[in-house]
């Protein structure tokens, strides 16, 4: 779950034949950024989504894409985009 201003990061397993790959990701809804870190020693790494604070809520089905050595992998997740409503507290 993510809110409009906010931020989370995941890691991303990723095996394969070689250590160079090619990471993309579609299907992020506005306002949502992306940044892909792999690790030093693999081609596994960190994922970041970013969310502006004018992201639309909802329940989005982004898909990560992952090639190597001419073959790709392709994996759909749930991004779930929640407005966060101020209470007032005496």
């Amino acid at each position: 779950m993510l809110s409009p201003g906010s931020s989370i990061s995941v890691p991303v397993v990723v095996v394969a034949p070689t250590e160079t790959v090619t990471f993309a990701i579609s299907g992020l809804p506005a306002g949502v950024a992306e940044s892909y870190k792999e690790s030093e020693s693999n081609p596994s790494g960190l994922l970041t989504l970013t969310a502006g604070a004018a992201t639309k809520s909802g329940t989005y089905q982004p898909t990560i894409i992952v090639g190597s050595s001419g073959q790709t992998a392709s994996f759909v997740f749930t991004l779930v985009i929640t407005t966060v409503n101020a209470s007032s507290e005496s």
